[in-house]
């Protein structure tokens, strides 16, 4: 009886220590609502710039201030919080936006998730053996159509050739998803 009873309390103590130590889930939801924040100042970074911009000086000064502007906040968001902070797409306006397996794939998985309907599930993310992938989708809204468009204004046109001389990240509909905030935290960083 006295085993039974010890194995008990020993079974019990690991119990209660091991509910009190974060769970895989828990610590993946963690990673998740950081890095959901991250897209959040993203956006919230560049977004009322492209605005400012589009109001002062039209489609063009905007094509100035995002070829700019948006790899220096991913910079300085991937500086501040560990995590790698990209924008990337199937038809990228620069080629270092290109996307890597990892990204092709939650971008194929989006693209067929928005196609169902599901559209308050475009995220995707997935703990890999080199640390914690995030995608959140960028879809195309009206703004976006003046630079990412099928008609574009021929000032519009010349900006986004001597910025991105291999544009690809035209003709695109208001819906569809135009790329991925892509984020990226290392195994060997800290939480």
């Amino acid at each position: 009886m006295f085993h039974k009873s010890s194995a008990q309390v020993i079974i019990g103590a690991i119990l209660v220590l091991a509910s009190t130590l974060p769970s895989s889930s828990q610590a993946e939801t963690s990673l998740v609502h950081h890095a959901q924040d991250i897209v959040k100042q993203f956006a919230g970074q560049l977004k009322p710039q492209l605005q400012d911009a589009m109001r002062a000086g039209g489609p063009p000064l905007a094509v100035k201030v995002c070829a700019e502007t948006a790899p220096l906040i991913a910079e300085s968001l991937s500086e501040s919080t560990g995590w790698s902070v990209r924008r990337v797409s199937d038809r990228p306006r620069n080629p270092s936006a290109a996307l890597d397996d990892w990204e092709r794939l939650a971008l194929s998985t989006l693209n067929a998730r928005l196609a169902e309907s599901q559209t308050s599930a475009l995220i995707l993310h997935e703990t890999t053996a080199d640390g914690f992938r995030y995608a959140q989708a960028q879809v195309t809204e009206g703004l976006c159509l003046a630079c990412h468009g099928t008609s574009l204004a021929p000032e519009t046109a010349a900006m986004l050739t001597r910025y991105y001389p291999n544009d690809q990240a035209k003709g695109y509909q208001i819906g569809e998803i135009r790329g991925l905030f892509s984020l990226r935290k290392s195994a060997k960083s800290p939480l």
